[in-house]
């Protein structure tokens, strides 16, 4: 079995299926935090799972561009 590069349009439709993954995790995560805060008065994992997928997100973006800039 041979396996082929992604193209252009393989390489897009594979950073958009991730950033629309990311968006909706982020937006759901962000909701149950909220609501589970606004019910009882703590944080729960989810918000801390939130935070923790946020910080991996900007900490591999600035690593990602210092690697191109650099």
């Amino acid at each position: 079995m041979k396996i082929k590069k992604a193209d252009e349009m393989e390489k897009f439709e594979i950073k958009q299926a991730a950033q629309n993954g990311f968006l909706f995790y982020t937006v759901a995560l962000l909701i149950w935090s909220s609501y589970d805060f606004i019910k009882t008065g703590e944080r729960g994992w989810e918000a801390t799972i939130l935070l923790v997928g946020i910080c991996v997100y900007f900490w591999t973006l600035v690593y990602y561009k210092r690697k191109v800039h650099s």
